[in-house]
């Protein structure tokens, strides 16, 4: 940890983290409805119109860009986490340094990439590759054009957080962000509804990102009104500087668009659309397991950043131990609560299309449990910039070994050869990822797992919540 910072910047992160992280918790809860709402809204809404073969080459088509938003380099998440850092040590010079220099490097990337992502388009018989019958190559193109315009506008938008981050204010870019995917869907709904394609479910989500994205930089011109657009601060040294971290940061989108996105395809290439539209209903069920854990590291990251660029070992090892202790038990909760309800739900959500596989999805349950503890333990390196081995680990095991093992297993085992090539990249993450970041927050591996399989009940009654109001302000 740095060694810069004076007792009065330590005490001055910790005094407003329990206001930050109680408004980070409404921000989270409308954030989670929002997005569980729109994964199961968008199942039986997509089905019904299209049917299951056009559901699933849409599925196949939307991954693709996916893997363009790898194509930043990692800057605009790695510049967000410094800019928190800098911002916890109040050097606002450093800010708008980094800030600058990056917007301009993302304006660069994304011109550079539209034109390559047009010559591909225009040449790539995408249609034949992978045997849709039922889009046709010019709608194929048109599609695919507009779902990398929506990637590139996202690369401002994941920028912009940076502003809310330095000012403690993430939980206004948490709301911008779920307003944003809501627009988004709205557009597709509409698009739908009315009779539209898949180009018109396109332009809708494309016109609701373009919308949320104008409304956050609105926010963040009003959160933080001395950052902003320009090069008078911007400069190459600060783009050497995140050069390393950038890289390290580039690691996670590639794992997670090869896991996500890359196992659709290769389901689909392995078994066909329809398989697709089978498999991905029963991972959308199981990963609202996630969820818990997903609502505390959007919480946590910034508030580590803070308090690492603070030098407040005390409030960052506190941190990282209730976190994970929280995303454990939450998980846990939410598994018995979806697995349970998962014998009525599932019919209903699908229309009665799709069959429920109860090893499959039982399988694809134990993952998302896993991946709840070790994520939320990823927030450690993640948010500090120090990813180091981790970030190879990631794009290895949970990104090119599950698509690899996805489709030699899927093509003898069917899709449950999926589900177990992801139960195996969740098991070895997680030994990975929790023993880096337990040795970076300097605590044992058995004190660790103590904290953590301990049931939360000091959050209950008032001895918990005298508790916490002293943690935060003053940590061991």
């Amino acid at each position: 940890m740095p060694q810069l910072h004076t007792e009065e910047s330590k005490q001055k992160t910790g005094s407003g983290l329990r206001e930050r992280i109680l408004k980070g918790i409404g921000a989270q809860g409308f954030t989670q409805v929002v997005q569980v709402f729109i994964r199961l809204a968008e199942v039986p809404l997509l089905l019904s119109f299209w049917g299951a073969q056009l559901y699933g080459e849409w599925l196949m088509l939307a991954a693709i860009p996916a893997y363009i938003s790898i194509s930043d380099g990692g800057f605009a998440t790695a510049a967000c986490r410094e800019m928190t850092i800098r911002g916890g040590a109040s050097n606002k010079t450093g800010v708008r340094a980094v800030f600058q220099a990056t917007w301009l490097l993302l304006i660069a990337v994304s011109i550079a990439v539209g034109l390559v992502m047009f010559g591909f388009v225009q040449t790539a018989p995408l249609g034949e590759w992978f045997g849709f019958s039922t889009m046709k190559d010019p709608e194929i193109k048109i599609v695919l054009l507009l779902l990398v315009i929506y990637v590139l506008v996202g690369f401002q938008g994941g920028l912009l957080n940076g502003g809310f981050w330095v000012m403690g204010r993430y939980s206004n870019a948490m709301y911008f962000v779920a307003v944003m995917q809501f627009f988004e869907f709205g557009g597709l709904t509409i698009a739908v509804v009315f009779g539209g394609g898949p180009i018109q479910a396109a332009c809708g989500y494309l016109s609701g990102r373009l919308l949320g994205t104008g409304l956050m930089w609105l926010g963040q011109r009003r959160v933080c009104p001395w950052l902003r657009h320009g090069v008078s601060y911007a400069s190459f040294l600060e783009l050497r500087r995140l050069v390393v971290p950038a890289l390290a940061s580039l690691s996670f989108p590639l794992g997670n668009a090869l896991n996500i996105q890359g196992l659709r395809l290769v389901v689909g290439l392995a078994l066909g659309p329809s398989a697709v539209a089978i498999f991905v209903p029963l991972r959308t069920l199981s990963r609202i397991v996630m969820q818990p854990g997903s609502i505390i590291n959007r919480l946590v990251e910034p508030e580590l950043a803070l308090a690492f660029g603070a030098d407040n070992i005390s409030l960052f090892r506190l941190i990282f131990t209730r976190s994970c202790q929280y995303a454990l038990w939450g998980c846990i909760g939410v598994c018995i609560l979806v697995g349970i309800s998962a014998h009525w739900i599932f019919p209903v959500w699908t229309g009665g299309k799709v069959d429920l596989d109860w090893p499959i999805y039982v399988v694809l349950l134990v993952s998302g449990l896993i991946n709840g503890i070790w994520y939320t333990a990823l927030m450690v390196p993640y948010s500090t910039n120090r990813l180091g081995r981790i970030a190879l680990f990631y794009a290895i095991v949970y990104g090119v070994a599950v698509i690899g093992l996805g489709y030699l297993w899927a093509t003898r085992l069917g899709i449950g050869g999926a589900a177990l090539a992801l139960l195996m990249a969740e098991a070895i993450m997680a030994v990975v990822v929790i023993n880096v970041s337990s040795r970076m927050a300097c605590i044992g591996m058995v004190n660790w797992i103590k904290s953590v399989l301990r049931p939360p009940f000091d959050l209950l009654g008032k001895d918990g919540v005298r508790y916490w109001q002293r943690k935060m302000v003053t940590p061991e």
